[in-house]
């Protein structure tokens, strides 16, 4: 082959960037031959190929895995204008609950510290900037309580900040309280619950009750308790899990249960009924079918919903505030999945939240399955 022709050949391929074996056929057979001889490919030539080749392999091995608008699970739609209580999805396991005097909000995680710094464990910090973003953005200006479902940096690393610029109580474990005197909140906003007891917010009430985090590997190491408060910035592992919650918020217009966290004590939700369940889905797809039934039944069948929306989906460690697509890398929904879990919580209706779009928590309309409503 000549040295025009092999220039063409090389012109061609690049213009039509061909991702597949084909074109990593040739590309080989171009930098390990030569005109009239047959030589192997040098040490760099096959790094150079092989990292070449798991880019490619792993680049369209991500561009195959499915967004949650293609895994089946409907999309609530707004709530109509008329609605008398109104409950907004913020990512993770936040929920804005608002009656249109009183707002109530589980967790207040907006902050997504990066990937490599949890990763390593570098010190990290709530992003001032994003939350009052947030607030603003969000409307959040009637804020009288916020509860998390544990102390976990993804769902407490945020909530001192909130109450601190709004002047909300923050309801929680000693961890979670040792979390908010980290940054300063007075003590007058803190309380520590007592499990069964209720607290009143305008037209709510909340009530505590005992769970578990879901059994994942990675609560290795954070499944202890926030003994006292800690200098910010901090590595994630400060933010210790302390005691998880089961909340059950109760209004005239509509009662919720909110299940953070894909775990369960069996018995502690019976003779409580609820209108929704906004179900904790992460790493559930891990779990076994046995597992996954039996947290339906303590978490849904026992409350006997009319709809069960999924929270905590959603990959918290790329992106930003906003950013709620599952992760590409590790899995939330498939197809099968989503079928499996479509068909569990029957006869309540399966559904997911547009993210900053306010639902209601009865006769829920179901919107397209198929959309691109983040």
């Amino acid at each position: 082959m000549q040295s025009n022709e092999r220039l063409g050949i090389r012109k061609n391929l690049w213009n039509r960037k061909i991702l597949d074996r084909r074109f990593l056929t040739v590309i080989y057979s171009y930098v390990s031959q030569r005109p009239g001889q047959t030589i192997m490919p040098t040490l760099f030539q096959r790094i150079f190929l092989t990292i070449l080749l798991v880019i490619v392999t792993a680049s369209l091995w991500v561009t195959s895995r499915p967004d949650m608008s293609e895994v089946g699970i409907p999309y609530a739609e707004e709530a109509p204008a008329n609605s008398q209580l109104r409950v907004r999805w913020l990512g993770v396991a936040t929920l804005l609950f608002d009656d249109g005097a009183t707002q109530i909000m589980t967790d207040g995680f907006v902050s997504r510290p990066s990937a490599l710094n949890l990763l390593f464990k570098r010190p990290i910090a709530p992003d001032i900037e994003a939350i009052t973003d947030a607030i603003d953005g969000q409307k959040i200006n009637r804020l009288a309580a916020i509860m998390p479902v544990h102390s976990h940096y993804d769902h407490a690393m945020d909530t001192a900040d909130f109450a601190r610029m709004t002047g909300a109580d923050i309801l929680g474990s000693l961890s979670t309280a040792n979390v908010a005197r980290s940054s300063s909140v007075p003590e007058a906003q803190i309380k520590i619950v007592n499990i069964g007891e209720p607290y009143s917010y305008g037209r709510f009430t909340i009530t505590f009750y005992p769970s578990k985090h879901a059994p994942l590997s990675t609560n290795i190491g954070i499944s202890g308790s926030v003994e006292e408060p800690f200098t910010l910035p901090a590595p994630y592992t400060v933010w210790q899990e302390g005691q998880s919650y089961s909340i059950h918020i109760e209004h005239p217009e509509g009662n919720a249960l909110v299940q953070g966290s894909a775990g369960y004590i069996p018995g502690t939700l019976s003779g409580i009924s609820v209108d929704a369940v906004f179900l904790g889905t992460g790493g559930l797809i891990d779990m076994t079918p046995e597992y996954m039934s039996d947290y339906i039944d303590e978490t849904v069948h026992a409350l006997a919903p009319s709809q069960v929306y999924i929270i905590h989906q959603d990959d918290f460690f790329l992106g930003e505030f906003g950013d709620v697509e599952q992760s590409k890398i590790k899995l939330s929904f498939d197809q099968t999945f989503a079928i499996n879990l479509l068909q569990s919580v029957l006869p309540a209706r399966l559904m997911q939240m547009p993210f900053g779009v306010d639902v209601s928590l009865t006769d829920v309309p179901i919107g397209k399955q198929n959309t691109d409503i983040k």
